[in-house]
Parts: C-alpha cells; structure tokens; sequence
C-alpha cells in the first residue's frame, strides 16, 4: 500500500494532545474524553500550596512553606516548572537579661525548570533540566545541576501518568562549611501522578543524581497525598526524603521533612 494511501493520518499532535490522546481519536472514542480532540485543552495546569505556622508566648516563631508546580502542555513540548520556599524564624525571651533574641532557624528555595521535546505519534521524547537548590542552614549550601537525555511515558489515563528519564549532567555544590566542587553526573528520575478517585489523588517522585567521579551522590524521594476539600481547594499530606552520600563532616546524610498544607489548583 502506497504510504500516502496507507492508514495513518497525517497530521500532527494538536496543541496539548498527547500520544495517547491522539490513538484514543483515531480510534473514534474522542467524544469520551473532552480533551481527546485537543479543542478544549488546557495549556498551564498546576498547583500552588500555602503551610504557614504561628506561635507566641515565651517562644515566638513564623514558620511560611509555599510551592507551586506548574505544567505547560503545548503541541511538541511539555514544559514543567517547580518552585519550593521555606522561611522559619523563632523569637525567644531571655528573663536573666530581660531581653528577647530572633534568629532566622530556616531559609531555603529549590527552583526547577524542565523542558521535554515530544516525538510525533510516539511515547518517548527528550528532555533538558535546570535545578537550584540555595539552603543556608542545610549541609549543601548551593546545588545546582542541568542534565538532558531520554523519557517515556509509560502510562496515562486520565489525569493520571508515569514517567521516566535518565541522562548525564553537570553537578555544582558547596557545603556549609564552604568546599566547592563540580563534577560529570548520570540523572535519573520517574513520576508518577495517580488519580485515586473524583476527589483524592497520590504523587510519588524519584529524582537520583550519581556522580561519577567519586564526589557527592543524591536521591530525593517526594510523596503526597491531595484530597480536594471544596472546588479548587484541597488539603495535602506530604513527605520528603533527601539522601546525600557526602554531606561533610558532623552533618547527617539523611533529611526528611513531613507538611500539611492548603492546596489551589487551577
């Protein structure tokens, strides 16, 4: 059969429609899912997540944790973006002196930008990462990392999905006590975002940095629960696990950090 004469239609991924969208098109279902045809998509999606926790008396302290993850899904890119801030400050009375002291206990902001080229009529695509990690009370003073190489979505349903990428890098850090070091990475990381039911949903992140010259190696674990409260509105559990395996003398290789807070999704 001529190809032109063959059964494959020509044209491209419309914007926001994936792989997926477009098998499920072609195999005349479109009408069951109003973002098959790519008429009604949605560019951006996201959530911005607000936790904030105040006490006074003898001790005085301002906890603020803010997020936002965004998602811009276009006809041949997928771009992610992902911005973390935490700020603690504690205030403390000193009676002996008659004075109160405040110090800032907690300052930390990790932004992250990641572009992802979609190959036509195919589940795979390539990507390019950028990430920033800037903690003044932690064991990494700065982090920060691009990396580019191959992906896969091995699963999509719905709101939900599964990827996976992996690909070398350049890695830059500098500890708390000043040492600087950069060095060749290998990146690897999966995804995955599962819609429970109408109301609740799960995501779990698996982010591994290798070095492969002998310095300092890392995994970050991310998982959460959202359960929606009212319209755009939800509550989320969350949990953080960061493993480095050289984080300098006297400091723990292990953090974790555990958070409720109020979730807007749009």
């Amino acid at each position: 059969m001529p190809f032109a004469a063959s059964t494959l239609p020509s044209e491209r991924l419309k914007p926001g429609q994936t792989f997926q969208q477009l098998k499920i098109s072609e195999a005349g279902v479109a009408g069951t899912n109003s973002n098959a045809d790519g008429d009604n998509y949605k560019p951006w999606a996201g959530d911005v997540e607000l936790g904030l926790v105040l006490s006074s008396g003898n001790t005085e302290s301002t906890a603020v944790r803010a997020n936002a993850e965004l998602q811009h899904e276009m006809k041949d890119f997928r771009n992610k973006y992902l911005i973390q801030t935490l700020f603690q400050r504690n205030s403390q009375f000193d009676q002996e002196n008659n004075t109160k002291t405040s110090n800032t206990t907690g300052q930390r902001l990790n932004l992250v930008g990641q572009s992802n080229y979609k190959f036509h009529r195919s589940e795979f695509s390539i990507f390019g990462r950028g990430a920033y990690l800037n903690d003044r009370f932690g064991a990494f003073r700065e982090q920060a990392s691009i990396a580019a190489g191959s992906a896969m979505r091995l699963y999509e349903e719905g709101d939900s999905y599964w990827d996976i990428e992996t690909g070398p890098g350049f890695a830059h850090q500098e500890t708390s006590d000043g040492d600087r070091s950069t060095g060749i990475i290998w990146y690897a990381a999966t995804n995955l975002d599962y819609q429970l039911n109408e109301h609740n949903s799960f995501r779990q992140s698996l982010e591994w940095s290798v070095s492969l010259d002998g310095k300092n190696s890392s995994w970050l674990s991310r998982s959460a629960f959202t359960s929606q409260v009212s319209g755009q509105l939800s509550m989320r559990l969350g949990f953080i696990v960061k493993y480095d395996s050289n984080p300098g003398e006297f400091r723990s290789k292990t953090d974790t950090e555990t958070s409720a807070t109020l979730v807007y999704s749009f």
